[in-house]
């Protein structure tokens, strides 16, 4: 599992491309959340927006870290 986890975290800072997305996202996500806070919206639309942010986010780590995965088998395979 920890390999697994490490892989996602080096897929996620793989490209100057993906780590600027995490800090968009991360900058965004915050805003979000405070201006959900500020305006008093209801506990359960807050959970959703982070339920949703996050299924998100995890769903697109993990189709880089396959890409990832699936180029550097095909790199090692084409090497005599």
């Amino acid at each position: 599992m920890l390999y697994y986890l490490d892989e996602l975290r080096t897929a996620m800072s793989a490209t100057r491309g993906r780590r600027r997305y995490n800090l968009i996202s991360g900058v965004l996500f915050i805003v979000i959340a405070g201006a959900l806070f500020v305006a008093g919206a209801p506990f359960a639309v807050f959970v959703t927006f982070f339920c949703a942010a996050f299924a998100l986010d995890i769903a697109l780590v993990v189709s880089w870290a396959r890409s990832d995965v699936l180029a550097a088998y095909r790199q090692t395979e084409s090497e005599p």
